[in-house]
């Protein structure tokens, strides 16, 4: 629900919720709960690598200018699997946070999927994008977004297939787990293929992306 208030008239000895220490203390119980905005969740579509030398936008969050809300990014997964074998001596793409300010382009819109659909409505300022229209169909115009550099949040190297009978380890990453990275107006968050060669990301290289966020009034 949205946030409201209680009036306490001042001096009166307003009740508060306790409990009695053996000591006969009394320690006030309080019930952690969010800030009353819209929590939200957006998944991809099952997103096919692009086979080129630049690099590889899969999913942005951002918070637009003027915006009225302040955005907590509290968990991002990337998931990963291929078909097609890469050699030993071909490094796995690095999956990168970037933190940028400029709003990203092109790509797809995802769909916001509300925690409670009793929460606060969500955000028009807040756009979630991916880069495919479809379950293994890349996005017509690829996802494209302006990176400063060295903005990275957190990285991982993803896992990858070197034979038909070892894959190696990596499946499944989780970013910001417990640890929220917070977007103000103007500010997002871009996941990012970092690679320089076309077989380090082939299109049958298949790529997913969950994103959990809270928006709330600073």
């Amino acid at each position: 629900m949205p946030d409201s208030s209680v009036a306490i008239t001042a001096g009166t000895g307003t009740a508060i919720d306790t409990i009695t220490a053996p000591n006969g203390d009394h320690r006030q119980i309080v019930i952690v709960g969010d800030r009353g905005g819209y929590r939200g969740r957006a998944a991809t579509f099952r997103t096919p690598g692009r086979a080129g030398t630049a690099g590889q936008n899969i999913f942005s969050i951002h918070n637009a200018t003027g915006s009225s809300v302040v955005v907590d990014v509290h968990k991002i997964t990337v998931d990963f699997v291929c078909t097609v074998v890469k050699a030993v001596t071909i490094l796995p793409p690095v999956v990168r946070l970037h933190k940028v300010t400029v709003l990203p382009t092109n790509g797809t819109a995802g769909t916001k999927v509300a925690k409670d659909t009793g929460d606060a409505a969500t955000s028009a300022s807040v756009t979630v994008l991916q880069d495919a229209s479809a379950d293994g169909t890349s996005s017509a115009s690829t996802l494209t977004a302006t990176l400063p550099a060295g903005t990275f949040v957190t990285q991982e190297f993803a896992a990858r297939l070197i034979t038909a009978v070892g894959f190696e380890a990596g499946d499944r990453i989780e970013f910001l787990d417990g640890s929220p990275v917070t977007l103000r107006p103007l500010e997002g968050i871009v996941v990012r293929l970092d690679y320089v060669l076309a077989t380090q990301n082939p299109i049958t290289d298949m790529w997913l992306v969950t994103c959990l966020w809270e928006e709330y009034l600073p």
